[in-house]
């Protein structure tokens, strides 16, 4: 039996439209202008949007994935499937941008989840969402740039880029040219940057991240010494809880901190500290065989450089909500795992995984042994017999 759905008061409306998933408002607000408009009266819904090169619009809701794929494939247009996690819908290749801004506005969509670019072919178009959303002053938990060849056009856009309002991560991994400097007005909690030479020790200082990772830097261990000096000080950095930085500039020619890298301290038990600050793979952090130091106010922090092709620098600060301190005491008998440390309870367990090994190979060689006695008996046997028969 049809029902009057549009005749139902606002307030109901929009319970009813919680029912539904993005696919399912969506092919609803195009029935018609009036469906459209109660779908986008019927009350917030908290999902988020994602925005990848003009090929995909991926919405998060209902515990559920829904995805708006281009294609080039009329037959496949607003063709809808189902697999295990998420659902999709293929739409026009040159739709996507209009399409991204009608489902932003017809769901009420208040948080833009990722903004990725990935091909040079798709700048134009996340420029013109990257201009939209800056003007609305979106929140963009995420902003992920891939490897672009031809970065002048991204250089000259990095300005507006900086203004936006990025709250959880800014990936990047263009090369920019030599005279370019990265200017970054919001910082979100985590930084990575895979040509981080254009981050200078100015940026580094003023960086309120959470979490900082720098890939092919040119900090060298001067201003390495002048960032952790300025750490040391009370009030300072209150966010950073993690620095990665690898640098060909680190060597062993000037102290940080006092200490000339390499800085390690091998210990046993081993000190392990993680810090987890999500519920993402790669949401979790590890230093050991660190040396420990201290803010002038007390505060805990681990620090740990190691030389080599490609030198590296892991700095963890502690903080009592999300670190975690592990003591493993590994076993003194290497040789038997290629020189490589085992803690001691994997050690254990591989151990009797090897006594239950050789249990079997005992088993089995009794058994082998058995067999043999019994082909033995046969053939004894046998020759019985043939004596017999001769006689």
């Amino acid at each position: 039996m049809p029902i009057a759905l549009l005749k139902f008061p606002y307030d109901l409306l929009g319970e009813v439209f919680k029912q539904c998933n993005p696919i399912e408002l969506y092919c609803l607000s195009k029935c018609s202008k009036r469906t459209r408009n109660s779908v986008k009266s019927g009350g917030k819904i908290n999902w988020k949007i994602s925005y990848w090169s003009s090929e995909k619009i991926m919405i998060c809701g209902n515990g559920l994935d829904y995805v708006f794929k281009a294609t080039e494939k009329q037959e496949d247009y607003f063709k809808i499937e189902s697999y295990q996690g998420y659902k999709s819908m293929q739409i026009p290749m040159e739709g996507v941008v209009e399409m991204f801004f009608y489902l932003l506005d017809t769901l009420r969509i208040c948080i833009v989840q990722t903004l990725g670019l990935q091909f040079d072919k798709h700048f134009d178009n996340f420029s013109k969402v990257a201009k939209v959303l800056m003007e609305r002053n979106l929140e963009i938990e995420r902003l992920s740039i891939g490897f672009i060849d031809d970065v002048q056009d991204l250089a000259n856009f990095m300005p507006l880029i900086s203004q936006m309002r990025i709250t959880k991560e800014f990936a990047f991994a263009p090369m920019f040219p030599a005279d370019f400097h990265y200017q970054l007005i919001n910082y979100p909690r985590y930084i990575h940057i895979i040509y981080a030479c254009r981050f200078d020790t100015n940026q580094l200082l003023n960086c309120t991240c959470s979490r900082i990772k720098l890939r092919n830097s040119t900090l060298s261990n001067q201003d390495l010494n002048i960032f952790f000096r300025q750490w040391k000080t009370a009030g300072t950095f209150p966010n950073l809880q993690w620095l990665e930085i690898d640098s060909k500039k680190i060597d062993n020619q000037f102290a940080i901190l006092d200490m000339v890298p390499p800085i390690t301290r091998v210990e046993n038990p081993q000190k392990q500290v993680s810090i987890r600050f999500g519920d993402g793979q790669n949401d979790e952090v590890m230093i050991f065989d660190a040396v420990r130091v201290y803010k002038d106010d007390g505060t805990e922090a681990w620090l740990k450089v190691k030389l080599g092709d490609v030198p590296e620098l892991e700095f963890l600060v502690c903080n009592p909500d999300n670190t975690k301190v592990e003591e493993i005491e590994w076993s003194d008998d290497d040789d038997d795992h290629g020189g490589v440390r085992v803690p001691i309870e994997e050690y254990e367990n591989r151990a009797w995984d090897d006594e239950e090994i050789d249990g079997e190979d005992s088993d089995e060689e009794e058994s082998d042994e058995e067999e043999s006695d019994e082909e033995e008996s046969d053939d004894d046997e046998t020759d019985y017999e043939e004596s017999s028969d001769e006689n």
